[in-house]
């Protein structure tokens, strides 16, 4: 805000204002309009130079003043002025409080205002927010930092993938009895995996485009409707390729089953993994894509094995 702006009284002329500016011009800020206040101080109307150079100079500014004053509050925030004037093509914005003109937001503050909330959302729209800089300048960050930051979600996945080796090994004799369960295993944790990696694509990308917008409930119910339905087409495709290449049907319904209850669980939990990040207010660069990787695969090859079990026994 500037406060070297010009104003006048009802009552004067514009002949009488015109000569002010003039002898005056080097002490204003800004000279776009002419803002009318009474004795108290309270703003009263708006005139633009060129409605004042328009005029008769005999004319009271009174008569000629717009009444309609889109004003702003001095605590306003500065996307919301900037958001103002562009709705209202208006090249400066008056700062009012409890009626008193206290100054103005000229042009020049308000094209900075909108240079920087366009580069703002520019990089929200590539994923990096303010809270994230100290982990996306990889070059600034110290190189033991760098392993530090990065460490603990691989420890985790390694945690996980033997996790999953030791649960994988108490099915030994079903895989050895339907050798076609373990062809089927990579197939399995990698559908999961990339529906998952979708999900979160899109979910990151509208967070950062939509912000507060973004309707959460209604957002991840329609994802998970998408999620349930590309999970019935995956497993149907994968009963046929079963039942056309090995003419094991039944073996072929339980792995499509299982494929499609996978995608539907790594469509859930791919969702949950960012909300939960963005809670905690982890950097999910780094975070969401190893932790969501490892949730997915354990999910799936549980799912799996498990249904795998109750249709195929041992």
């Amino acid at each position: 805000m500037v406060t070297g702006v010009p104003t006048a009284d009802k009552g004067e002329t514009v002949g009488s204002i015109l000569r002010r500016i003039e002898s005056r011009a080097r002490r204003f800020k800004t000279i776009d309009y002419v803002y009318v206040v009474d004795e108290a101080g309270v703003l009263a109307g708006v005139a633009s130079i060129k409605e004042l150079f328009a005029s008769s100079k005999g004319s009271k500014v009174s008569s000629i003043m717009s009444k309609s004053i889109v004003s702003v509050h001095p605590e306003e925030d500065c996307e919301k002025v900037a958001d103002l004037a562009v709705k209202h093509n208006i090249k400066a914005v008056p700062v009012v409080m409890k009626g008193k003109f206290l100054g103005v937001v000229p042009t020049d503050n308000i094209l900075s205002i909108l240079n920087r909330a366009l580069r703002e959302d520019i990089l929200h729209l590539a994923g990096i927010h303010k809270a994230h800089l100290k982990y996306e300048n990889t070059l600034a960050v110290p190189l033991f930092l760098s392993i530090l930051h990065r460490l603990p979600w691989l420890v985790i996945g390694l945690l996980g993938v033997t996790g999953i080796a030791v649960f994988i090994s108490a099915f030994e004799l079903t895989l050895q009895k339907y050798l076609l369960l373990a062809f089927f295993t990579p197939a399995i944790v990698y559908m999961s995996a990339a529906l998952g990696t979708q999900h979160q694509t899109l979910f990151v990308r509208d967070l950062a485009v939509m912000g507060k917008e973004l309707k959460l409930g209604r957002y991840i119910a329609r994802q998970m409707i998408i999620g349930m339905l590309l999970s019935l087409v995956i497993g149907a495709l994968v009963f046929l390729v079963i039942a056309l290449f090995w003419n094991q049907r039944y073996i072929g319904f339980v792995i499509s089953l299982s494929m499609a209850v996978t995608i539907i669980i790594s469509s859930f939990t791919s969702l949950m993994v960012i909300l939960m990040m963005k809670h905690l207010k982890f950097d999910p660069a780094l975070g969401s894509g190893p932790f969501a990787t490892i949730i997915s695969d354990v999910m799936s090859i549980v799912v799996y094995f498990l249904i795998a079990f109750l249709f195929l026994g041992v």
